[in-house]
């Protein structure tokens, strides 16, 4: 269910930029005065290498002029509104494929497919989900048997103790999103322990981590035109509140997708 903050937020154009590789001070001090933040605030948000919210702005107007004078400075920059990123459309999650001559069939566990030609893909991403899952803990130790220890005149009779607590554990998922250019919404995602690597063939090996590996190698011979971008598979931040890693992941990939759009449309 969407926050009252989020909900706040639906109608606000968001102002979004791709990290420069080197930040030199005058620059710095441009992109501050652009912004109208302080130089210590503007670093911080050019920090890392992702494509990220920097700014907010009430309309489409105001929030392009900002852009165009980042990509006037020299940053791959572009608008898009709040509700844009959290449109969650249902993605296929395919289990196993069939690669084809000239397409990769896609198919999930009912059955059911999704057919991508090799020219039609336009961005693969992987990356990793990150999050914590409860996990069990047992300790065993020594303690002394009172009664049995009073039964036997005092000599000491020690009995086995287990205790069991339960902590938060740190869980990060493989996964791959494949989309083509009709929308910033996959058309086909993948999770490496929900996969059925049976289509690998004579290549499949006892490890779930090094059939995904191999997978990620066949995905870049099927579609050799696709940008290829695995930056996800670090930690990031999106500039944009979310609810949980699950929505931040999927913003992530959005303003991905969109800045690969946006270096397009700048080339021409």
């Amino acid at each position: 269910m969407m926050s009252a903050e989020q909900r706040d937020l639906q109608g606000t154009v968001y102002v979004v930029a791709a990290p420069p590789k080197t930040l030199s001070g005058d620059l710095l001090e441009k992109v501050a005065s652009l912004l109208g933040k302080e130089i210590a605030d503007t670093r911080l948000l050019l920090a890392g290498e992702l494509p990220r919210v920097i700014a907010s702005r009430p309309d489409s107007a105001t929030a392009e002029s900002t852009a165009q004078g980042l990509r006037e400075a020299g940053f791959v920059a572009f608008v898009c509104r709040d509700s844009e990123l959290r449109n969650r459309a249902e993605s296929f999650k395919a289990r196993t494929v069939v690669p084809k001559e000239r397409a990769v069939t896609f198919r999930d566990r009912p059955g059911r497919e999704v057919e991508i030609e090799t020219g039609d893909a336009f961005l693969i991403v992987r990356g990793k989900l990150r999050g914590t899952a409860p996990e069990e803990i047992s300790t065993t130790k020594m303690k002394l048997n009172v009664t049995a220890t009073v039964l036997t005149g005092g000599i000491p009779i020690m009995r086995r103790v287990t205790k069991k607590t339960t902590r938060e554990s740190s869980q990060a998922e493989d996964f791959i999103a494949i989309f083509d250019r009709s929308s910033s919404d996959p058309r086909v995602v993948m999770s490496r322990s929900q996969m059925d690597y049976a289509f690998l063939g004579p290549e499949l090996t006892g490890s779930v981590s090094a059939n995904f590996e191999i997978f990620v190698k066949k995905l870049r011979e099927w579609f050799p035109l696709a940008i290829f971008d695995e930056r996800l598979s670090g930690h990031f931040k999106t500039g944009v509140p979310s609810e949980g890693p699950g929505e931040a992941l999927e913003i992530s990939c959005k303003l991905i997708y969109l800045s690969y759009l946006a270096i397009e449309r700048q080339a021409r």
